[in-house]
């Protein structure tokens, strides 16, 4: 098994993805209707995390809680359905509360893309989900097969410091909306 691990280090390192792959942003938990806030007491009680953001995903009726530790990364993203038939409570019936995914900040998004797609990496959507005008671009791998959490490819421009913008973080989770049914 270590080779097997030993000959895929080498092909993702010789792809060039390294390069353009910063550092962990954010940690994302999808949790069932009602344990937002019994998550978020959770994190802090063990965590020096706090409150940092909040808001409601209209588009995908969810609400989003954002926890900071100081200044650093990575920020905990904990998001919950607000009805039976959101994809957030959807996902969390299929799959339980859970890490969703891990978001890793890259410095070009597009050869992030073009590099896995050519190494068979499979992604919730075929377009990258943002714009540069708005600030931000994300786009998600599917699952990985072991333990069934999803990797995100986040690219920041300009001043934005944010972590998803109303539209995009929409069009991220309906992407997932789907996950389990292929």
């Amino acid at each position: 098994m270590l080779e097997e691990f030993k000959k895929i280090e080498k092909n993702r390192k010789e792809s060039g993805i390294d390069e353009y792959i910063v550092k962990l942003d954010h940690i994302a938990y999808r949790v069932k209707i009602g344990d937002r806030e019994k998550l978020m007491a959770e994190l802090t009680n063990v965590l020096p995390y706090r409150l940092f953001k909040s808001f409601k995903v209209v588009n995908s009726n969810a609400t989003t809680t954002c926890l900071k530790l100081e200044e650093t990364l990575p920020i905990i993203v904990i998001s919950e359905g607000l009805t039976e038939d959101s994809v957030v409570e959807k996902y969390c019936q299929k799959f339980g509360s859970r890490v969703h995914h891990l978001a890793y900040e890259v410095t070009d998004i597009e050869k992030v893309v073009t590099i896995q797609k050519s190494r068979d990496i499979k992604f919730t959507t075929e377009n990258i989900i943002g714009s540069e005008e708005e600030g931000i671009k994300q786009i998600f791998t599917m699952p990985t097969k072991t333990s069934n959490h999803i990797i995100e490819y986040i690219q920041r421009f300009g001043d934005f410091d944010g972590f998803f913008t109303p539209s995009n973080i929409a069009g991220l989770m309906l992407s997932t909306e789907k996950l389990g049914e292929h």
